[in-house]
């Protein structure tokens, strides 16, 4: 056989690795380090690919800046009392102690890069938001960098023509469209994301969405939730109950970081936005993507119509989301409490209206601003993917982002594939923290024949059944799954692959842009 064949991941969210007895960011655990099944799955796809072409694709947080809060000492840059207690700024020389502080800490994924590279085969990597960070020049040169220091002992040699880095998307026309997803959920959206960044004192940063902003600033002093999760999204009573178990009885600060942390990232964001102005070469930067990839400006462009606009544009949202409006109104409603207090007006009004006319307004006021939320932003990427279709000739539509594998056809000759995340996850009833399905995509190209598009997973934590969306109606797809409900579910301990969800895509005869209408769970996509 001879063609292509693309191996894909997405959301490893490699960091450093902490452990503390009190289960403070267990997610950072050595216990879910993941590097050797990583490893062996890359070499299984080399193994497995005579004759193909071969193409890692690294889609998107695959390191996650956001979690390294650790500052060298001593530092050879400034550091502001803010970056010792949250992390460093994201300015490239930052970033770049960030990586290494990675990559030290994962010197097996590091060797299974090199050695892939070193085979002669290509590397992708495709930045998302929780490692835009790797758009500085001086972190991919770094990044390359730990590759060429271990090309030597492994015996092989890198090509750095054979590494690409991408801060938007990756595309081979009539086969595949990669791209991470966040620009389609406004809460983790770059405005710009061809030069993600912005002068601040005089330096240049990263201009950081207001999600990934929250997780340096809040979640990093917020250690027992799960930032891959979204158990730190809940109503008040179980935010109480939160404090109640982790806190209250601790020398950890829950509600003073909660509070000061969302005004700064309120007023850092206002204040970026006001600063982070169109780029004057921005056009050109879409012109020379158009030309990486033998597109024409208007489908460039086209594609950048579809994404979201940063939250910055929508303040009230940003508010909602760290719950300052809510505190606003109770404060509000404690003035209306005091002011009746003071009146001279019948006692019972006093009582009555605090007590059940302003419940009533809050309810209200729920009612009416309640809208989309960070959990519900990103999941409309099977939309997306077909409407990029409409403008490329592809047939495999991949992203990531929303940590949901998926395997869904939009049409007879286009697919959509999630590659799903390694992150550890919550055992039912929040309780335990389990590794993550470790998934990923292989997209098989041929020069002749059907392109083929396979989710697989290295193991399903116990009890948790491969949650793949599975369509009703496959347009003539062929499923060599088991059925999800009756998946094996090995154990952490012996942990093993299943057989792959897989659906033969048929090639169009001309390349050309997909209008068909496709069934989709038995609903039509147009």
């Amino acid at each position: 056989m001879s063609g292509r064949r693309y191996l894909i991941f997405s959301d490893l969210h490699l960091c450093d690795i902490e452990d503390h007895a009190d289960g403070w960011k267990r997610y950072k655990s050595s216990r879910y380090v993941f590097d050797p099944q990583f490893s062996e799955i890359v070499d299984d796809f080399v193994q497995d690919g005579d004759g193909y072409e071969l193409t890692l694709i690294l889609n998107g947080d695959i390191l996650d800046f956001d979690l390294i809060t650790s500052v060298p000492d001593p530092a050879p840059f400034s550091v502001t009392r803010r970056e010792r207690k949250n992390g460093l700024f994201a300015t490239e020389e930052k970033s770049i102690y960030r990586l290494e502080q990675i990559l030290d800490a994962h010197p097996v994924f590091v060797d299974t890069l090199t050695r892939f590279v070193g085979r002669g085969h290509r590397l992708v990597y495709v930045m998302g938001n929780h490692d835009m960070d790797v758009f500085f020049s001086g972190v991919q040169q770094r990044f390359v960098g730990f590759m060429r220091s271990r090309a030597d002992e492994l015996e092989v040699e890198i090509d750095a023509a054979k590494i690409i880095f991408e801060s938007w998307f990756y595309y081979v026309p009539g086969e595949i469209y990669v791209e991470h997803g966040q620009q389609y959920d406004y809460y983790s959206s770059f405005r710009f994301v061809l030069r993600p960044i912005v002068t601040i004192d005089g330096e240049e940063r990263l201009a950081i969405p207001m999600g990934n902003l929250a997780n340096r600033q809040l979640m990093s002093q917020m250690g027992y939730f799960n930032p891959h999760a979204g158990d730190f999204l809940m109503n008040f009573v179980s935010y109480m109950m939160h404090w109640l178990k982790f806190y209250a009885f601790s020398r950890r600060s829950l509600l003073f970081n909660w509070f000061f942390g969302s005004l700064y990232v309120l007023l850092h964001l206002l204040r970026t936005k006001e600063k982070y102005r169109r780029p004057a070469n921005y056009d050109d930067l879409l012109a020379e993507k158009a030309r990486t990839y033998g597109l024409t400006l208007d489908q460039v462009r086209s594609i950048e119509r579809l994404q979201r606009p940063p939250i910055t544009d929508f303040v009230f949202r940003i508010l909602r989301e760290f719950w300052l409006d809510r505190m606003l109104v109770a404060g509000l409603m404690v003035v209306g409490t005091i002011a009746l207090a003071l009146l001279s007006i019948p006692l019972w009004i006093k009582l009555m209206v605090p007590l059940t006319a302003f419940p009533l307004m809050f309810v209200l006021y729920e009612s009416i601003a309640s809208g989309s939320t960070v959990s519900g932003e990103a999941k409309a990427l099977p939309r997306y993917a077909h409407e990029l279709a409409k403008w490329l000739p592809v047939q495999v539509v991949a992203f990531g982002h929303t940590h949901t594998p998926q395997l869904v056809p939009l049409a007879r000759n286009l697919s959509f594939v999630n590659s799903g995340t390694w992150a550890p996850m919550w055992a039912r009833g929040g309780e335990e923290l389990l590794p993550g399905f470790r998934n990923y995509i292989v997209v098989t190209a041929p020069d002749e024949g059907r392109v083929i598009a396979q989710l697989d997973s290295w193991q399903t934590p116990a009890g948790h059944p491969l949650p793949l969306e599975r369509p009703q109606n496959p347009l003539r797809a062929r499923s060599t799954a088991h059925d999800a409900h009756r998946l094996p579910t090995p154990t952490e301990d012996a942990p093993g692959h299943h057989d792959p969800v897989q659906y033969d895509v048929e090639r169009p005869a001309q390349p050309g842009p997909v209008h068909a209408a496709a069934t989709n769970h038995g609903e039509v996509v147009r």
